[in-house]
């Protein structure tokens, strides 16, 4: 018999987890098409519990790491890994991210454990004095030993800055707070990894989060435009309307019981509200697709039309997304409206950040589009931006027929020339400007829209306003309490 204490547990993770932590893996990993293809093609022994040990430190509120006397021989490699990772400003920056998030962890897993399972195969075991009593360590195991902690901070920092760009897209594009958490697993991970895989759609995403927050920077610089105006004081019981005059009855113990007595009865000072009733007006966003828009500009303008429409669904605003190219090219035509469920936003986000047509350039078919759709819906009050990089001559009679539809239903256009002179455009347009082919001036551009392209227009199309007394052109305070002609 043998006294004393018992030996620790052997483990292959090196991550101190429990059960709860094991099905959050095992339920996740067949979603995760991604990870669970990576897995599948890995050669590495032990990749396995290497993604099972990024998992939990990424996913586990509190991170420990188990002893090296806890941990078997063919897996210390990956403690010292792990070890290491933890102690990163990187490392705690992406758990911000993934924390108690099945889904994100799932990407960062696989993110970090592609770029580190590339890097072991380049990295040979590292060599050293193995003496008998040493234990065997498997050659995987050493080659995570040979992962630098530079590099390994670089790969954190990649995985961080995809993860966030693509989680701030999804959750922008949600109709709620927190809507976007209702997303099936499956589909939220295909989409989050159809955007981080893709150079090109990950740029837009990346530049999407910076001109939203810029937009919205700059829609609460100026002062908003009041919904109400105070246009009398009437009697009433809506506390919330209520002159400082009665509160301050309220605050006062002597005169609290007149206070709730003149609530009760309705006979609170309050003010009488004038609310505007607009209708909100319609956003069109033409974007170039020609080939000379393939790289930088194309980026640019998409994201930014993309932030735009962000911003104008939050308004109740319909949006309407046309990718043109040559005459011969079919017109792709986004409809993007109010009501839409998550899940088809972000499906209508990953057409129009996806798709691109190459070829020519022509004007007149995105403009008769446009056109089109004003004459057949009867909407007044339109807004539309034109991006392009390309010359192409407008006919006078477009450009007549054009203007007339402009002033008949009260269409705003705002256009974006990239290395070009607006010459055609600049008939047509209320507001011109021009980006040389660096895109230096993009990014205020892009935040400029918010506050001046979204801003303009809003004028009350129909509203209701209490009837004035006879020979008033204003009401006047307290005017309701004066005798009316039939008293005096």
């Amino acid at each position: 018999m043998v006294f004393g204490p018992s030996a620790p547990a052997i483990s292959r993770s090196t991550i101190v987890h429990d059960p709860f932590d094991e099905e959050a893996f095992d339920e996740i990993l067949p979603k995760a098409a991604g990870l669970r293809l990576l897995l599948a093609e890995c050669e590495i022994p032990l990749a396995q519990q290497l993604a099972f040990d990024l998992f939990c430190s990424f996913y586990k509120y509190f991170v420990k790491l188990r002893s090296p006397a806890e941990i078997a021989p063919e897996c210390r490699g990956h403690r010292d890994l792990l070890s290491r990772a933890l102690e990163l400003r990187e490392h705690e920056k992406l758990r911000a991210f993934t924390r108690l998030k099945p889904a994100e962890t799932a990407l960062a897993t696989e993110l970090v454990l592609d770029a580190l399972l590339e890097e072991m195969k380049r990295t040979p075991p590292a060599a050293e004095d193995t003496g008998a009593a040493e234990e065997a360590r498997d050659s995987s195991s050493e080659s995570a030993r040979g992962v630098t902690t530079q590099r390994l901070r670089e790969v954190m920092k990649d995985a961080r800055e995809d993860l966030q760009s693509v989680t701030e897209l999804v959750a922008a594009w949600s109709s709620g707070p927190g809507q976007e958490t209702r997303l099936p697993a499956e589909l939220k991970l295909r989409l989050m990894r159809d955007v981080v895989r893709n150079p090109r759609l990950r740029m837009i995403a990346l530049l999407f989060g910076r001109y939203r927050r810029l937009g919205l920077r700059e829609r609460t610089l100026p002062a908003m435009r009041a919904s109400q105006e105070v246009v009398d004081f009437i009697q009433g019981g809506d506390v919330a309307r209520a002159l400082a005059g009665e509160l301050s009855s309220f605050a006062m113990e002597e005169r609290e019981d007149l206070f709730y007595a003149k609530v009760v009865t309705h006979s609170l000072l309050i003010y009488e509200l004038w609310r505007r009733e607009e209708e909100p007006r319609a956003v069109y966003l033409c974007i170039d697709n020609s080939g000379s828009m393939a790289g930088e500009k194309e980026v640019w303008a998409k994201a930014s039309a993309l932030a735009l429409a962000h911003l104008a669904l939050a308004e109740d605003r319909p949006v309407e997304v046309v990718l043109f190219g040559d005459a011969a090219d079919p017109l792709r035509v986004v409809s993007m409206r109010p009501e839409d469920n998550v899940s088809t936003r972000l499906e209508k986000l990953l057409d129009v950040a996806s798709y691109f047509l190459g070829g020519g350039t022509d004007f007149v078919k995105p403009l008769s589009h446009v056109l089109d759709a004003l004459e057949m819906g009867h909407h007044t009050g339109s807004d539309l931006l034109f991006v392009s990089d390309g010359l192409c001559p407008i006919p006078e009679d477009f450009v007549r027929r054009f203007r007339e539809a402009k002033a008949r239903y009260d269409l705003r256009m705002t256009s974006v020339l990239i290395g070009e002179e607006p010459l055609a455009l600049g008939e047509i347009s209320d507001t011109v400007h021009r980006l040389d082919e660096a895109l230096q001036a993009g990014e205020a551009l892009a935040a400029h829209f918010a506050s001046a392209f979204l801003e303009r227009g809003h004028e009350p199309l129909h509203a209701t306003r209490a009837p004035l007394r006879p020979g008033r052109g204003t009401p006047l305070l307290f005017d309701h309490f004066l005798p009316t002609n039939d008293e005096s």
